[in-house]
């Protein structure tokens, strides 16, 4: 009987476009790029270490539209639901135009993206601070093609 409950409250939330809260340092991370404004799809996870803890996740994703677009965001992961500063950066390498979003969030990070992108290789960056301690990655020339 519970779980008939708890299936049938889950589809009704699903149904009306809300979703259940997941408990304070949950990785809520779904592969669709959709719940994040990201076309297409994830392509590759990078942690973001700090302390020997994973704080955050960079996710990339990709679509073929516009002569290939890749997205990210910042998923935050140790400091989920509490706001703090978080970062995401990407852009074709060797370019100026990075395409950059920050601020004081409380889940997520982005979503940035940049077009145009077949034949070209990739600059991905991720930071998080909370209290003065950053935590951060920096990927150079990735997801070339």
């Amino acid at each position: 009987m519970r779980r008939t409950l708890a299936t049938t409250a889950a589809l009704a939330l699903s149904f009306t476009g809300l979703s259940m809260a997941t408990a304070p340092g949950a990785f809520a991370a779904p592969e669709a790029a959709a719940e994040y404004g990201c076309p297409g799809t994830l392509i590759d996870t990078y942690n973001t270490p700090a302390t020997g803890e994973v704080w955050a996740q960079l996710r990339l994703y990709y679509s073929s539209a516009n002569g290939g677009t890749n997205c990210a965001v910042l998923l935050a992961k140790k400091y989920y639901g509490t706001t703090h500063y978080m970062e995401v950066g990407i852009n074709i390498s060797g370019s100026s135009n990075n395409k950059l979003d920050y601020g004081a969030y409380k889940y997520y990070a982005g979503p940035v993206s940049v077009t145009s992108t077949n034949g070209h290789c990739i600059d991905l960056s991720g930071a998080e601070d909370n209290g003065g301690v950053w935590a951060g990655r920096s990927l150079n020339r990735v997801h070339c093609g």
